[in-house]
């Protein structure tokens, strides 16, 4: 293994020294791994990933992406505050569990080309500009919003007003995104609320206010009604 201050690396190891170097560093750093696995998820559904080459992510917070050659977005993935563990037996075993709901990916792996933990310090994300700016940033780059997010129209007309921004996640289930410049007050979230409700009348739908920051009676109200609150970070805000 070397060291170069800000990464470990393991070039070719055993089964049991990957299983000893994902246990000393997967709640203090980033890990890639590179490996010949196959994948099993169960949960929502049930899918299988046959055996191939295929990167392995795990994030200090408990994030899982399993990755392919093609494609920005992952095969497979477990969100934050998703446990990992490992078994070895014939192969190793990494297996990532969501408690809720409950999922589970189960990695097979019979060949391990490197592993490497990464000290990862992230810099502030910012971006600048009006609610607009916000609305053509997150139809440019849909990922801003969230992984597997698909703007579908600008201005959405309902009796209630218009919808900055209508899209599907990766599900497919409906999204109403409404954005605020400023800090997000009771009236946002009412607005945002309103909306829902108008499209839940035909369609299961998420709701997310995106602002640089929201009141504190905002933000309990937000929670009430099973809304979403994505901080939008900003110099102008």
């Amino acid at each position: 293994m070397s060291f170069l201050e800000k990464y470990l690396v393991k070039h070719n190891p055993s089964f049991e020294s990957l299983q000893e170097f994902i246990s000393n560093y997967q709640n203090t750093h980033m890990l890639i791994i590179f490996v010949s696995c196959k994948v099993f998820y169960t949960g929502r559904a049930k899918s299988t990933l046959s055996w191939g080459d295929h990167l392995i992510i795990r994030k200090k917070d408990g994030t899982l992406l399993i990755h392919g050659s093609n494609k920005r977005e992952p095969i497979n993935w477990q969100p934050p505050g998703s446990s990992l563990k490992s078994k070895c037996r014939r192969n190793l075993i990494l297996i990532s569990r969501r408690r809720h709901p409950k999922e589970e990916i189960k990695i097979v792996i019979s060949k391990i080309y490197f592993a490497v933990a990464v000290d990862c310090r992230e810099g502030k994300f910012q971006i600048l500009g009006t609610e607009n700016q916000m609305v053509q940033q997150v139809i440019a780059k849909p990922y801003l919003l969230e992984e597997g997010f698909t703007p579908l129209k600008r201005e959405f007309q309902t009796p209630y007003g218009n919808i900055d921004l209508l899209g599907k996640d990766k599900k497919g289930t409906f999204v109403i995104v409404e954005f605020k410049r400023g800090k997000a007050q009771l009236s946002a979230v009412s607005q945002l609320k309103r909306y829902v409700e108008y499209l839940q009348k035909k369609h299961p739908v998420r709701g997310i206010l995106v602002a640089p920051g929201i009141t504190k009676s905002a933000e309990e109200l937000i929670k009430k009604w099973g809304l979403e609150f994505k901080k939008w970070l900003s110099k102008a805000s």
